[in-house]
């Protein structure tokens, strides 16, 4: 295979499904593509180097191909899991740490479909997982709601003129998002 189909760039996984027996379909969020569904072929295997890699809410940079039909993951570097980042935290903050990073993962899944790049969006999702182990135990709660917010208002759920206002403002302006697209 020639290095130069070889496409690197900086990606979270979002999502994740088994595909046959040892490998494993990834749905990763990247800043050059949008989102890309790509095989990682044997990497359900304990012997994959790429294994730790691919699981959701991991982030870093990845290495792909894209074939005739699909992406293939050939290489990830620099990686980071949102979930494991937070472990020197106490138990309390790493729970709400932990649930805050599964929500706005699970929220992006549920809205984002196809090759679109977004860059507000993958923004968004990048900025909150990197920063998430360096927010304050009593802040959680607030950064998740205004990467929530950032991550509607790319997708024009809500006003971005929301985003500077109250946190009151934000919330309201977020449950109307929701409940129009039919998701609260």
């Amino acid at each position: 295979m020639s290095k130069s189909r070889d496409i690197t760039l900086r990606g979270v996984v979002i999502g994740r499904a088994q595909a046959g027996e040892g490998s494993v379909r990834v749905d990763v969020l990247t800043d050059e593509y949008g989102l890309v569904s790509a095989l990682a072929t044997s990497g359900r295997e304990e012997r994959s180097k790429l294994r730790s890699h691919l699981q959701v809410g991991t982030y870093g940079t990845y290495t792909l191909v894209k074939g005739v039909g699909t992406w293939r993951v050939v290489g990830a570097t620099d990686v980071t899991n949102s979930h494991f980042s937070v472990a020197a935290c106490s138990a309390e903050a790493r729970q709400a740490k932990q649930q805050a990073s599964s929500r706005v993962i699970s929220l992006v899944r549920q809205l984002v479909k196809g090759e679109v790049r977004d860059a507000g969006l993958f923004d968004a999702l990048w900025e909150f997982v990197v920063a998430l182990p360096s927010i304050p135990d009593g802040e959680v709660a607030a950064a998740e709601r205004r990467s929530v917010g950032r991550i509607l208002a790319a997708l024009g759920y809500v006003p971005e003129s929301v985003l500077g206002g109250t946190d009151a403002g934000l919330v309201r302006a977020i449950n109307e998002g929701l409940a129009a697209s039919g998701l609260a």
